[in-house]
């Protein structure tokens, strides 16, 4: 009996971009958290906008990793996965930004 490897790496049941998604997740939203407390512990308003700019980097990351999870699932209509919907989540990122 041979066992195939998969091409992609997985641990805990997670493939390794999908890993590295969640911790841009993460770090954007502490990012995010820092940037704001400095902005409200010192009053500037530009530092604000910076931080609500974080916050959308961290929506960009969401819908990456929405993107990855939705685009490898399988039916039997696309026994291959859902890959096409990456581009279609890359349109939405660059549309929100």
């Amino acid at each position: 009996m041979v066992l195939e490897k998969s091409s992609r790496k997985e641990v805990a049941g997670m493939e390794e971009s999908e890993r590295i998604a969640l911790l841009a997740i993460a770090v954007n939203l502490f990012i995010f958290g820092i940037k704001y407390v400095s902005a409200s512990a010192s009053g500037s308003i530009a530092l604000k906008a910076e931080a609500f700019h974080t916050l959308a980097d961290f929506v960009a990351s969401l819908t990456v990793f929405a993107g990855l999870k939705i685009a490898k699932r399988k039916t039997k209509s696309f026994p291959y996965g859902l890959y096409k919907i990456e581009n279609l989540m890359s349109v939405i990122i660059c549309v929100c930004q």
